[in-house]
């Protein structure tokens, strides 16, 4: 007995000292904040580090990590320790608790016992050799299920590294149309000049200067505009990165406003869609979860096989003493032959639920396909845009500095000057935006492929 006692005691603390720990939860530097204007590549790396998208994502796969260590525990033997206290005089009840406590005397009168008192302090284990597979396919659905939680934080950072380009992209873009503003401000004022001395000659009409009053006023409106991109431009990209109002942000271009090169054929970017886009690699997951759910319900039309044990004693108070402790120990085989159809109901459930689970991989998949090809377009797009642009501006310049010569000899209207002006500006701005959309459209375009992912961090981050 003793042998039996020291032997479940020593069992009980190894499996106590085997129980696998929680891990660490993730550290979040709030304060990292740069100190020096930001390249596209730095302005990535801090989102990455401080979106909180990107830490909700985050406590969403410690959750699935917390699930799977909850279904490993159906793995290990289960110990509860209790202390009851009983008081009766039913001769059944009563006679069991003087023999459990070694105080049976065959001059008792067992009929008319009076009222006897029991504590019972104990500890039992039980263990769950085999629940038909249940166990085990429950714990793959949840390492499935991490693993999909981790590749939906993976979208979240292709998601979130476009959203960054594009907002970067838009601060770039806004100093450049404020420039254009104030060149046609500057434009416009001189001629503006010129044409009220002219007026004082008496060379010119007053509706003339009435009209590059009117254009200098728009240009003005237009370089306000422009000013006000820039601060919510600001604002967006400081959203995304998580940074208080009063902190300091700037941009450089770096090598990030490159113009993006032809795409290729549209193949080979949807087949590395299909491979790499962390969406398509959760749908997976959370098929192969699902499947793995099915065959956990399937289980429980399987026998069960459970060993448990309990050490403990029987006195009338609450001193324990070696001399009346008892051990009991058992093996337990169980099916269930009739539940009411409970067991068929969640497998048919499960069984639905892997279908609509399937049917939103399909949809996702098409989804992708859909977003690669609009991408791989704009793409095309926007560079043959580009190359319009170029050609539009130095047609507009070259027009706009014969069409002033021609303005200060007198043989061109003001109109016509205003014409001329006002196609310069428009061009200079279609260029702006176009270079501004090829930027984009290469962004969306590695987005929708997944290419983000795979993006080098920064050698050299702005932190302080």
């Amino acid at each position: 007995m003793k042998a039996l006692k020291l032997v479940f005691l020593c069992f009980l603390i190894i499996n106590l000292q085997a129980v696998p720990l929680y891990a660490e939860n993730l550290g979040i530097d709030a304060d990292v904040l740069p100190s020096a204007p930001l390249t596209l590549s730095q302005a990535i790396d801090l989102a990455l580090i401080r979106n909180p998208d990107l830490h909700a994502a985050q406590a969403r796969i410690q959750m699935a990590q917390g699930r799977l260590k909850e279904v490993e525990a159906a793995f290990y033997p289960q110990f509860k320790a209790g202390l009851s206290y009983v008081s009766s005089n039913n001769p059944s009840r009563a006679f069991g608790m003087i023999v459990a406590q070694r105080r049976f005397d065959f001059g008792m009168d067992i009929n008319d016992p009076g009222f006897q008192e029991d504590f019972r302090p104990e500890i039992g284990m039980q263990w769950s050799l085999f629940r038909g597979g249940q166990d085990y396919y429950q714990r793959q659905a949840a390492k499935l299920g991490i693993d999909a939680t981790e590749a939906q934080k993976t979208a979240i950072r292709n998601g979130l590294a476009t959203a960054v380009s594009a907002s970067f992209y838009a601060l770039l873009e806004a100093p450049q149309r404020i420039d254009v503003a104030k060149r046609t401000l500057t434009t416009v004022s001189k001629e503006l000049e010129f044409m009220r001395a002219r007026k004082a000659q008496g060379m010119a009409l007053k509706s003339d200067v009435l009209s590059l009053e009117v254009r200098l006023a728009q240009a003005q409106e237009q370089q306000i505009q422009a000013l006000n991109a820039k601060e919510a431009a600001k604002a967006a990209l400081r959203t995304l990165l998580a940074f208080p109002p009063e902190a300091r942000l700037e941009v450089i271009s770096g090598d990030s406003t490159q113009v993006p090169a032809t795409p290729g054929e549209f193949n080979d970017w949807l087949q590395k869609a299909l491979t790499h886009r962390p969406e398509l690699i959760a749908a997976d997951k959370q098929v192969k979860a699902q499947e793995k759910v099915v065959k956990a319900a399937q289980g429980a039309r399987l026998p069960r096989l459970n060993v448990f044990a309990t050490y403990g004693q029987n006195s009338k108070n609450p001193q324990f003493s070696t001399n009346k402790d008892n051990l009991t120990m058992g093996v337990q085989a169980e099916v269930d032959l009739f539940t009411g159809g409970a067991i068929s109901a969640r497998i048919h459930q499960a069984k639905q639920k892997l279908d609509e689970i399937r049917a939103l991989r399909q949809q996702t998949q098409l989804q992708v396909e859909k977003e690669v090809k609009q991408a791989w377009l704009n793409l095309r797009e926007a560079l043959a845009r580009l190359e319009v642009a170029k050609r539009a501006l130095a047609a507009a310049d070259e027009a706009l500095k014969l069409v002033r010569a021609q303005h200060r000899g007198g043989t061109a209207t003001v109109t016509r000057f205003l014409e001329a002006e006002t196609d310069a500006a428009a061009a200079r701005l279609h260029l702006i935006t176009a270079r501004f959309y090829a930027l984009v459209a290469e962004a969306e375009l590695k987005r929708a492929t997944g290419e983000w992912i795979h993006r080098e961090s920064s050698d050299d981050p702005p932190f302080n």
